[in-house]
């Protein structure tokens, strides 16, 4: 026996009507048909029936079809639903239109109409719910991916955050103790979904298995060991990859295409990092070089992903109003916090920021 293709749900009150439409639907479209005498009874069925399609009249006793389409957008606000009727007045037309009726089918119901219609919208439902699955378990995937608990660093003000854009990417930042230092990281992959957020997941728990100091080597780790997924996923991410020593304020760093890191000083001015070389994945890399820069008392240390440029005119400039969203900020939270309700529900790329304020004074 050939799998079932889909699950349609036929809702009328017509007994001769419904055997119709089920011996159908189960032979000419392959579909596991549930039905029900009414919309009370299809109400109670939906949830654990899951149907990838309803079909249902119009005229019933208790509640009529279009109040049963009212009913299921409040419950599953995409599920399609045919309504069938004798009557293709104006009228009828109309009031099933403004209950939002997928599509609309004239009794007597000719069997390949029928199975067109549900066959066309059962597919388009479900390509549409697998990519809504798919999108969770991305976001699923990503927010794993963010440091479970803050950051305590004697003499810093040290914060994250990622606000994720509607479809799922690879942004990510981390954080940890390694010895006297503290290391933090962020990465964006290019690309969306889950693809996107399994490779973060890799780049993320390659960088923590390195043990060594030496930044640069720990890049040169993850491009060699993400090389052929990179190569064939068609994909590659920039990274913002550094160690700070509360001690004295020196941040070391390997900046791999990232670019959009800056140093807002506390006596005025404000310093781009610079990047060192090629996003990886690209096929360009030329090694990597660690860059250091010293935080004096009050100084802020910022790494964005490319979103939060989106948020002001998409170019390098808009790191200039960033420069003011820091300054104006007492708290490096703060700066996270003022970069989400930016985003807002703007459509624009993933939105994710660490901070580093160097809160201490020297004596």
């Amino acid at each position: 026996m050939n799998d079932i293709s889909f699950r349609a749900l036929v809702v009328d009150d017509d007994a001769d009507i419904v055997q119709y439409v089920r011996t159908v639907l189960e032979r000419r479209a392959n579909c596991e048909v549930m039905t029900a005498p009414n919309p009370l009874v299809a109400l109670d069925l939906v949830a654990d029936f899951l149907p990838d399609v309803v079909v249902t009249d119009i005229e019933m006793p208790g509640m009529t079809g279009l109040d049963l389409i009212t009913r299921l957008r409040e419950l599953r606000p995409e599920l399609p639903v045919i309504v069938m009727t004798a009557h293709i007045t104006l009228d009828y037309a109309m009031k099933a239109l403004r209950n939002q009726a997928n599509e609309l089918l004239t009794k007597p119901i000719a069997s390949a109409d029928l199975v067109a219609a549900v066959s066309r919208l059962a597919a388009e439902f479900r390509a549409t719910n697998e990519l809504d699955q798919e999108r969770q378990r991305a976001s699923e995937v990503q927010r794993s991916l963010l440091p479970k608990q803050a950051l305590q660093v004697t003499g810093y003000d040290i914060a994250g955050g990622c606000s994720p854009a509607r479809t799922v990417g690879g942004d990510f930042f981390d954080w940890y103790q390694q010895g006297d230092g503290v290391i933090f990281t962020l990465a964006d992959v290019m690309g969306k979904g889950t693809g996107a957020a399994i490779i973060a997941s890799a780049v993320r728990a390659v960088l923590r298995s390195e043990s060594s100091e030496n930044l640069a080597a720990s890049v040169e780790a993850v491009a060699e060991s993400l090389a052929d997924d990179l190569e064939q996923a068609g994909s590659f991410f920039t990274l913002f990859h550094a160690r700070l020593d509360p001690a004295s304020g020196e941040v070391r760093y390997v900046d791999a295409g990232h670019g959009l890191t800056v140093v807002v000083r506390a006596n005025g001015g404000m310093d781009r990092l610079a990047t060192g070389s090629f996003p990886i994945g690209m096929g360009l890399e030329l090694g990597w070089r660690e860059h250091r820069v010293r935080l004096a008392p009050g100084d802020t240390l910022v790494s964005v992903s490319d979103g939060v440029l989106e948020l002001f005119d998409g170019t390098l400039e808009s790191l200039d109003h960033l420069e003011g969203i820091i300054r104006d900020s007492a708290t490096a939270q703060g700066i996270v916090d003022e970069l989400e309700v930016l985003r807002g529900e703007l459509p624009v790329d993933d939105v994710t920021a660490v901070v580093v304020r160097a809160a201490w004074t020297s004596a």
